[in-house]
C-alpha cells in the first residue's frame, strides 16, 4: 500500500514579501498547481492515500476559487482518500464551509479517529491546546498492525508542542506530522519515526531547499519512507564572500560561478559577506537587475562591512579622510563606526544607502 504524506500547503499566501503582484497571483495558482501534480503523481504510482498533516490554507478566510479548487480535485478522485489533520492556519473554516463533505475527504477531530485499511490504521487528532492536554493517555494503537498517525504541530515537551517522548512504546511506526517547513525525520523508539516532509512550494528565502512530499510504502507490517523532492521552483540562498575582491566584474564572476548549476525556473538570493576595500564600488542595483534577467526572481542581500585601517587616514587630507576620522575618534561603538563610515562613504560616493 502506498500513501503520500503532505503538509503546509498553505494556499491562499499572499506571496508579495519578495514578488510583485503578477508573480505572486501566478506563484499562487502554482501552489494549487503542485497539490494537482501530486494527485497525478498519486494516480500513476497506485497511491491509495494522501495525509494532509495541516495548514492546507493560510489562513482562516478563504477565497471561494481556492476551496472549490480543492474539493473538486478531491471528488474527482474517488479511488484515492484524503486524511486532513487542522493546523494552526488551517481552524476550521474550510470544514465548516463545505456543504457536502466528500466520502474521500477524512477529516480528524478533537479526539482520536482511526481508519483501518488493509496494510495498516491511521490514526489522527486535531492537535491542539485542549487536545494536548489528554492526547497521550488517550491514544490506543493495536500493535499487531502497521500503525500510522496524524498530528500538526512543534515537536516539545508536554504542554509546549508534540511531545516525542511521551509516544515512546505506543506502536507507532510512523508519525505524520506537519508545521515545520523542512524535511525532517527522526526516531521516536526501536519501531518507529516522526516525520515532517516539509511544505511543497518555498514560498520565501526562510523556505530555501529542496521541497516536495514523503512517499510511504507499507508492506507485511513494515512502513518505509521516502523524500520525494517534487516543487515547481526551488529556492536558493548564495553567500559570496567579497574579501579581496575590488570590482564589480569580479563580484560577479563569483556569482556565476556560484550559480551557474540553478534552474533559470528557480528564485535565488545573493548574500554579500566579508570585509571589502573602501575602493570597491559593490554596484548592487546592477547585480539585482542582472540576476533578475536569469532567473524566476532574484534579490541581493548586502551584508558585508567596510575594513578600515585608521592608520590609512592619519594623513588623509581629503573629505573622505577627515569623515572618516572624526566617526573614528568619536565616543561610538566600533561597530556602530563602522556602520557610520560605510554609510558616509556610499553617500559621498553616491551609492544606494
Amino acid at each position: 500500500m502506498k500513501i503520500i504524506h503532505t503538509a503546509d500547503l498553505h494556499f491562499d499566501s499572499k506571496l508579495e514579501t519578495n514578488l510583485d503582484p503578477v508573480k505572486a497571483k501566478e506563484r499562487k495558482r502554482e501552489l494549487l498547481n503542485t497539490f494537482e501534480r501530486m494527485i497525478e503523481y498519486a494516480k500513476v504510482n497506485d497511491v491509495s492515500v494522501i495525509i494532509i498533516a495541516g495548514d492546507m490554507f493560510d489562513k482562516p478566510r478563504i477565497s471561494i476559487k481556492t476551496k472549490e479548487f480543492v474539493l473538486n480535485l478531491i471528488n474527482l478522485n474517488p479511488e484515492i482518500d484524503f486524511l486532513y489533520a487542522l493546523g494552526n492556519h488551517d481552524e476550521d473554516s474550510f470544514v465548516s464551509s463545505i456543504d457536502s463533505i466528500p466520502n474521500n475527504l477524512h477529516i480528524f477531530e478533537n479526539k482520536w479517529k482511526t481508519l483501518n485499511y488493509k496494510d495498516c490504521d491511521i490514526t489522527g487528532i486535531n492537535y491542539n491546546e485542549t487536545t494536548e492536554k489528554y492526547l497521550y493517555d488517550t491514544l490506543y494503537l493495536n500493535k499487531e498492525r502497521a500503525n500510522i498517525v496524524v498530528m500538526h504541530g512543534p515537536l516539545g515537551s508536554k504542554g509546549s508542542g508534540i511531545n516525542v517522548n511521551a509516544l515512546r512504546g505506543k506502536g507507532i511506526n510512523y508519525l505524520a506530522l506537519g508545521h515545520i517547513h523542512k524535511f525532517q525525520k527522526g526516531s521516536i523508539d526501536s519501531e518507529g519515526v516522526f516525520v515532517y516532509p516539509g511544505c511543497p512550494e518555498g514560498r520565501g528565502f526562510d523556505e530555501i531547499g529542496p521541497k516536495g512530499f514523503v512517499l510511504l510504502d507499507v508492506n507485511g507490517g513494515i512502513v518505509n519512507s521516502e523524500f520525494i523532492p517534487f516543487s515547481k521552483r526551488e529556492l536558493h540562498e548564495i553567500e559570496i564572500d567579497i574579501t579581496g575582491i575590488d570590482s564589480f566584474t569580479e563580484i560577479r564572476k563569483n556569482v556565476n560561478l556560484k550559480t551557474n548549476s540553478i534552474p533559470d525556473k528557480d528564485m535565488v538570493k545573493i548574500k554579500l559577506v566579508g570585509n571589502y576595500e573602501i575602493s570597491l564600488i559593490k554596484q548592487n542595483e546592477l547585480l539585482n537587475e542582472y540576476l533578475n534577467d536569469c532567473y524566476y526572481f532574484a534579490k541581493v542581500s548586502d551584508e558585508s562591512k567596510l575594513a578600515i585601517n585608521p592608520k590609512d587616514y592619519e594623513k588623509d587630507i581629503s573629505l573622505k579622510g577627515e569623515f572618516i576620522r572624526t566617526v573614528l575618534q568619536s565616543n561610538l561603538s566600533p561597530e556602530e563606526k563602522n556602520d557610520v563610515i560605510e554609510y558616509g562613504i556610499k553617500a559621498l560616493m553616491k551609492e544606494e544607502i
